[in-house]
């Protein structure tokens, strides 16, 4: 039996998805996973994850903390892999007493791909991320794309360790949905969503800028869009003032059961690691249109759009035919190559288990 020690700078939203489907695609496996997270303000801690995890550790106050009860976990628990996960709990445990143990690291996104920070502090993020990369024995990179940036930054090994999306449990263990979505609607209104914190990584100036070319169809009469999440004040008016109905932060159960009930789902994310609202969507049989970014460029996937006009020229290609097979063939491939069996495989072989 072997023992993970996950750490985690970063406990809420996507990284607590990811890390609770490890521990759960790998159950039955000859591995038992414990969890370090640092806990924030914001992070929305309501996964079960007692359940889920041998053991959890949490720890609140600044990085200096963080790092310590990290060093004292490694030096009581002293497990057979040390897990660090995002940027932060990443750069710190290159510096913990790694022991016989196996050092992964998995970026969620690197933070050098950042598209709202200056060139200088994305080559300043690159050069701490090849700081003491030896250290480091697999990077577990969510995507394709994260794989190929670690061996560029120099590390000996990556392994793409895939997300999956699970939907047969809410963050209390509670059934959410079954992912079998009816046939597309024939009719509009079509209803659109958009998933995330309203930010600039989720990027709703391209959204806002894909409605201004929808304005040249007449389809644009035909579609409803609404925002599953809230954020930025300045951000969140504008969307509203273009016709956007922005939900604000939401019980993930209740953001599950709207995007099940939607026609077509859009990514307008500029930057992402490998992200889990596509896969959601994916799973529920939700036609979708996604930005051209690093993590989705390499997953074959032909609805893809590099800008607000091909977003709104896509959507329009959907008002027209909904009902298109392809797009379902599309999401059958997303949901083959992203699937829980082919994480469980990653995991074995990254944790040699």
């Amino acid at each position: 039996m072997k023992t993970i020690l996950h750490i985690t700078e970063a406990f809420g939203g996507g990284i607590q998805t990811a890390l609770c489907s490890y521990a759960r695609s790998s159950k039955d496996d000859p591995v038992t996973h414990i969890l370090l997270a640092r806990l924030r303000p914001t992070d929305d801690t309501g996964m079960a994850i007692h359940s889920l995890f041998s053991d959890v550790k949490t720890v609140q106050g600044g990085l200096f903390t963080f790092y310590l009860a990290a060093r004292d976990a490694v030096k009581e628990l002293q497990p057979d892999v040390i897990h660090l996960h995002s940027s932060f709990a990443g750069f710190l445990g290159r510096f913990l007493p790694k022991g016989n143990a196996k050092m992964v690291y998995t970026p969620h996104c690197y933070s050098f791909e950042r598209q709202d920070i200056s060139p200088l502090m994305q080559q300043v993020y690159k050069r701490l991320e090849s700081l003491e990369l030896s250290r480091i024995d697999v990077i577990a990179g969510c995507s394709v794309r994260e794989c190929e940036l670690a061996l560029r930054l120099g590390a000996s090994r990556a392994i793409h360790l895939n997300n999956y999306a699970n939907l047969s449990e809410d963050s209390s263990g509670s059934n959410v949905v079954t992912p079998q979505k009816s046939s597309p609607k024939q009719r509009p209104p079509f209803q659109l969503v958009v998933v995330g914190r309203v930010s600039a990584q989720k990027d709703p100036q391209f959204l806002l800028d894909t409605m201004k070319s929808l304005q040249a169809f007449p389809e644009h009469e035909q579609i409803s869009i609404t925002w599953l999440g809230g954020g930025n004040t300045e951000s969140e008016d504008a969307l509203k003032q273009a016709g956007v109905n922005v939900t604000g932060m939401i019980p993930h159960s209740q953001l599950m059961q709207t995007l099940e009930n939607a026609d077509l789902y859009l990514h307008t994310a500029a930057w992402e690691g490998m992200p889990l609202t596509l896969l959601e969507a994916s799973r529920m049989q939700v036609p979708m249109i996604l930005r051209i970014i690093g993590a989705t460029e390499t997953l074959g996937f032909p609805y893809l759009a590099q800008t607000p006009q091909n977003m709104a020229e896509h959507i329009v290609t959907f008002c027209r035919e909904p009902d298109n097979p392809n797009y379902q063939a599309a999401l059958s491939e997303i949901n083959h190559d992203f699937s829980e069996e082919k994480q469980r495989a990653a995991l074995l072989s990254i944790y040699g288990a």
